[in-house]
């Protein structure tokens, strides 16, 4: 694995502030390398149009790098990174070779936990159960009620949901929906349930259900 960490003169991690240095370390799980050190220019006063261009730049130079170690992140930076290069953005203090290590395993866990969500996607897509949501934490689900009725014509909300509701401890359960049906928040609050209803841009529901405290 090659991990990559933006560096003053001094070798420490600096922020997305100013010009430095990108140094490449690749590891054989024993012991890291310095691949190269890459000019990375920068300044407060670029738009845009220019970050990207020095991000892109200096990006070639990053081939198999799965990691970028920054004392301070900010958010053009990360989405630039994470969302097009693909290159996940960690904020830490001092010398990067003291922390490389826990990085490389902050990555492996999230490919691992990545790779489990991918097939238990696979397992439920034709289910009508809701799907266990492991990014969010233990006993957190989610079901698209739109989609699922789509696909189930005949079943109405109560016929899906209060299978789940009667054989499933859980943390929290967010149902995308048109609205919210009017028996969750009926019937739940009296079996000592909290529901939580929010509406987003697109015109879905959000309803979460929680178990009161």
């Amino acid at each position: 694995m090659r991990i990559a960490a933006f560096v003053d003169q001094e070798g420490n991690t600096q922020s997305f502030d100013s010009s430095g240095f990108v140094h490449v370390y690749e590891s054989n799980d024993l012991q890291w390398h310095f691949v190269c050190e890459v000019p990375f220019y920068i300044d407060k006063g670029m738009n845009l149009v220019d970050i990207r261009k020095s991000i892109y730049a200096m990006a070639s130079n990053l081939k198999g790098c799965r990691a970028f170690i920054t004392q301070r992140s900010m958010g053009i930076f990360n989405a630039i990174f994470e969302e097009e290069l693909h290159i996940r953005v960690f904020s830490i203090k001092g010398a990067p070779l003291e922390v490389i290590d826990q990085v490389r395993e902050r990555v492996r866990s999230e490919i691992k936990e990545a790779i489990l969500n991918i097939e238990l996607c696979k397992q439920q897509d034709n289910s009508i159960a809701p799907i266990a949501m492991r990014d969010r934490g233990e006993g957190c689900y989610q079901i698209d009620l739109v989609k699922v009725q789509e696909k189930n014509e005949s079943m109405n909300s109560k016929d899906i949901l209060v299978p789940f509701f009667e054989n499933n401890k859980f943390i929290e359960l967010e149902i995308i929906c048109l609205h919210t049906p009017k028996w969750i928040e009926r019937e739940l609050v009296d079996l000592n349930f909290t529901v939580k209803t929010e509406m987003r841009k697109n015109g879905l529901c959000h309803t979460f259900v929680y178990h009161s405290k």
